[in-house]
């Protein structure tokens, strides 16, 4: 986070929304993984049918939301970029990493929360 607030400082105000909006898909990934893990353990009493469409709908939403997150995470980076300070994100490309910095973020703002 402290990467975050020194890049913020610098930034104009279009790209200090787009860090905002970067946190925010975080968040909403986070929320997405749990409504699908949920609905996971809530389903499994449906008919074949019905439990593959359950599924199918939260993954689509968890998959919708992991690629948001992850187009703001690399837009982040380019402004890091632009300004010369580290980047915000230097995990691997693999998805999985991505959302584990999802919920580093999302723990850090609710470890910070005041």
């Amino acid at each position: 986070m402290k990467v975050i607030k020194e890049l913020a400082e610098k930034c104009d105000e279009r790209e200090r929304s787009l860090l905002s909006r970067m946190i925010n898909q975080a968040a909403e990934y986070v929320k997405a993984v749990v409504v699908m893990e949920t609905a996971a353990i809530n389903i499994k009493g449906l008919d074949s049918e019905e439990w593959r469409d359950a599924r199918e709908s939260t993954d689509r939403s968890r998959s919708s939301a992991h690629d948001a997150f992850i187009s703001s995470v690399n837009i982040a980076n380019r402004i890091c970029d632009k300004y010369g300070v580290a980047h915000i994100y230097t995990g691997g490309e693999e998805r999985r990493c991505y959302g584990d910095f999802a919920m580093e973020i999302v723990a850090r703002i609710f470890e910070n929360r005041q």
